[in-house]
């Protein structure tokens, strides 16, 4: 019988080997065998990954070479092929072979791959699909490339055989995925090698331009040759003057090409200006991008969709220059910048009034269809301006705030608002507290507009906070005769939704909710210690009733309350309820004058959720409890840093005292805090006792339950709170009772008693609090008031301070 090799486990060095040459017979064709499937490919791709077959272990030196060694030769043979099918299998194998392969292989054979895979991006009879993959597997050569710190000339000039070649591509081929191909290869090159790029710049950039400026290249592909276009700069020495001179171009571009757009909308003078206003002073404006004139006489030019899709591909460029991280410093033309995006917002697609019409009602059309596409770059463009330079925004800060506010009175389209509100958050990060006291009332008042219940998009048809406009809207279909068919039912019930929605009421989707929430979370969390006046209040009403609104009967099944609602989805409401939840959190934690207004309602709330909620809001619900901790008891002191009873009642030679003190020490029964606050209710005004459930004066007690134990009363914000005359709790009567075996004594006279057995000793002042109630009892009955007269509260003239008045 034949013996076989047995393993270990499934990481048994020894299996390597023997799985990769299990690939090469079965999913890797040979140059006689047909290629079977396409898709197998992806389980050849996954079973290299995860078991690192290519790395080729020390342990197994030969065998691991030599099923190495197959494995390369048949790749080599592939790309080679005549046959385009097997010459794309080998090409995107050999892109995982140079990611995966060892060092040591890499470094000895990644020449002889590159001149492989680049002869199919030189030769014109390659097909579309293999010039692709050679474009696609030098990029993943060249970043492994990069890794090799003794290789940097050579790998600067290897990728500098690249540059041309794909130049040429984009010049002659039409195929959009082969330019994107060229275009990811061209984006890996300037990131890692960008002196390869020091000889054909100027080529580069006018073949990305034309790419740019052409009817045919969708709307996808100009993103990424916008992105590239941002990376260029890096390539051109990488210097200041670099970069500023391609922001020039950008800008000089957009301006040219909204002079055509906004003819008739605008004055012609503001045209003139913009472009006059980026020429350097004493010299020439540059010429745009690519070395366009900028006369946009071609035909195709005119089409309003295509001069939109290519500012907007401009000014996402310009905004990547914003917000990319480069090694040399930035001139940014903020002026220039800020005069752009003020430009695009002030046309709104009216005609002016003071202007003859230069065109007709279909342009008109055509320009105001395109419009919120250009408003939306340009409010990215104004965000990229304030990340990229923050608190150096301040010299144009008046400037911004004017435009957001004015644009905010105009604006209606939701995507647009949303844009909006995000702008208003990064100015708030950026500027800080100066910045929250301009755009605080704005904010507030789109918020408390964006934010009603009546303008959910889907839910205004019956409210669930208007139960008998919905019942009334109900009403209509059940009043049909039984004879109606099921699709008149349907009919019927739809004319009931019907009923209650206003024509005229616009809608807020849920996307725009979540950005003003977001957007009143950063406003309190910048400045709302200085709200207390003004807007502060109006916030947090609104964020409470947001966030119960959101919460309220929907913890289990989002989707089951939301069923009216069947474009929203359930995690688009678990979003929407944790956003709330967070700003109605900010609110409560946020810096005021006064004690959170809606605290009890906070914690409620969150208590709710933490049991009922979803698995992500119950985790955020339980997160907020442990943040409201330091609001509900600010001014927590530690249990052993409190003083005893021991102190209060000093001991003496006096046997009676002793006996007295542990006494009051054991017997003494404090009134839990549901008896307090039930007397309190009882006892107070109602003013008095809603402040007090408001949570202005907290006070807490904690029972004793041994002599050890301390009568612990902390309170925040307690002026000798107001004591209640005559109405004692009957727990509080029983448990004095027991003070001593005297049954008969009265409170008051304890008091004097000890008071006396303990002045010749310490002669301290004695102020426990139920000595005070029993002491300030007798006082006001010596005074003859009566029940019903309102208690005052103590004064400071009012505290027993001294033996001389406790005695009289």
């Amino acid at each position: 019988m034949a013996s076989f090799e047995r393993f270990d486990d499934m990481c048994d060095l020894r299996l390597k080997p023997k799985i990769l040459r299990n690939l090469l017979s079965e999913y890797v064709p040979n140059e006689k065998q047909p290629l079977v499937n396409f898709q197998s490919l992806s389980k050849v791709v996954s079973t290299i990954s995860t078991h690192k077959l290519l790395s080729e272990d020390h342990k197994l030196q030969s065998k691991s070479k030599s099923a190495v060694d197959e494995w390369v030769e048949r790749l080599l043979a592939l790309v080679s092929s005549d046959m385009p099918d097997k010459s794309w299998v080998g090409i995107v194998l050999m892109g995982v072979t140079c990611q995966q392969c060892s060092s040591d292989r890499f470094f000895s054979s990644y020449s002889v791959w590159f001149n492989s895979l680049l002869s199919h991006v030189k030769n014109p009879e390659s097909s579309r699909i293999v010039r692709v993959a050679s474009c696609t597997s030098i990029s993943d050569l060249l970043t492994r490339l990069s890794r090799f710190a003794n290789t940097k000339k050579e790998a600067v000039s290897h990728a500098a055989k690249v540059i041309l070649p794909v130049v040429k591509l984009l010049k002659e081929d039409s195929s959009e995925a082969l330019w994107e191909g060229t275009v990811n290869l061209l984006s890996t090159v300037v990131i890692l090698f960008p002196a390869a790029f020091h000889t054909s710049y100027d080529q580069v950039e006018e073949a990305i331009a034309s790419k740019i400026f052409s009817a045919k290249t969708s709307s996808s592909l100009l993103k990424k040759l916008a992105h590239f276009l941002a990376l260029l700069p890096k390539a051109n020495k990488g210097d200041t003057t670099s970069w500023s001179l391609m922001m020039q171009k950008l800008l000089i571009s957009i301006n040219v090409h909204l002079n055509n757009f906004f003819q008739g909308l605008e004055k012609e003078e503001i045209g003139k200006k913009a472009i006059q206003r980026l020429a350097p002073p004493g010299k020439d404006a540059p010429l745009p991008l690519g070395g366009q004139n900028g006369s946009l006489d071609d035909a195709a030019w005119n089409s309003e969709q295509l001069i939109v899709s290519r500012v907007s591909a401009l000014m996402y460029c310009s905004t990547m220059m914003l917000t990319s991280s480069y090694k040399c410093k930035r001139n940014i033309p903020v002026a220039s910048l800020l005069s752009l995006v003020e430009r695009v917002l002030a046309v709104n697609g009216s005609l002016p009034k003071d202007m003859l019409p230069f065109m007709t009602g279909i342009q008109q059309e055509l320009v105001c269809a395109e419009l919120p596409t250009l408003h939306s770059s340009a409010l990215g463009l104004l965000r990229a301006t304030i990340k990229s330079i923050r608190s150096q925004l301040l010299p144009y800060a008046a400037s911004v705030v004017t435009l957001v506010k004015s644009y905010f009175k105009k604006c209606l389209l939701p995507e647009l608002r949303i844009k909006l509100y995000t702008i208003t958050k990064t100015l708030l990060k950026s500027m800080g507290l100066g910045m929250a006291m301009q755009l605080a009332e704005e904010i507030v008042s789109n918020a408390s507009v964006d934010l009603d219940p009546k303008t959910v998009e889907g839910s205004d048809v019956v409210s669930s906070t208007n139960p008998s406009l919905a019942n009334r809207a109900a009403l209509k279909p059940c009043s049909k005769k039984r004879k109606h068919s099921t699709n008149s039912g349907v009919e019927a019930e739809n004319a009931a939704f019907e009923v209650g929605v206003p024509h005229n009421h616009s809608s807020s989707p849920i996307s725009l909710k979540l950005a003003a929430l977001e957007a009143l979370e950063t406003l309190l969390t910048t400045g709302g210690a200085l709200g207390s006046g003004s807007w502060r209040e109006r916030v947090d009403k609104l964020l409470m009733m947001t966030a119960t609104n959101a919460c309220q009967g929907r913890w289990a099944n989002a989707g089951e309350t939301y069923h009216y609602l069947p474009n929203k989805s359930t995690e688009d409401l678990v979003e929407f309820k944790l956003a709330a939840l967070g700003a109605f959190l900010a609110s409560l934690v946020s810096p005021s004058r006064d004690r959170p207004a809606f605290l009890a309602e906070g914690l409620e709330l969150f208590q709710t959720g933490k049991s009922q909620g979803e698995m992500k809001v119950a985790g955020f619900c339980a997160h907020a409890l442990m943040s409201l901790e330091v609001v509900i008891h600010p001014r927590a002191l530690p249990l052993d840093g409190l003083p005893s009873l021991s102190d209060q009642f000093p001991q003496n030679n006096s046997p009676d005292g002793n006996v007295l003190s542990k006494k009051w020490s054991v017997n003494v029964d404090v009134p839990s805090n549901n008896e307090i606050q039930r007397n309190v209710d009882l006892t107070l005004p109602l003013p008095e006792a809603k402040r007090l459930k408001r949570g202005n004066d907290l006070a807490t007690v904690d029972s004793l339950s041994d002599p050890d134990h301390t009568d612990n009363v902390g309170s925040e914000n307690v002026e000798q709170a107001d004591v209640p005359t005559k109405k004692v709790p009957e727990s509080t009567k029983e448990s004095l009772g027991h003070v001593s075996e005297k049954d008969d004594m009265a409170p008051e006279e304890v008091y004097r008693e000890v008071v006396s057995e303990t002045r010749e000793g310490e002669g301290l002042a004695v102020k426990d609090s139920l000595m005070e109630e029993a002491a300030t009892d007798k006082k006001r009955e010596s005074l003859g008031e009566s029940d019903d007269d309102s208690i005052p509260s103590l004064e400071a003239d009012d505290y027993l301070s001294s033996d001389s008045d406790i005695e009289s």
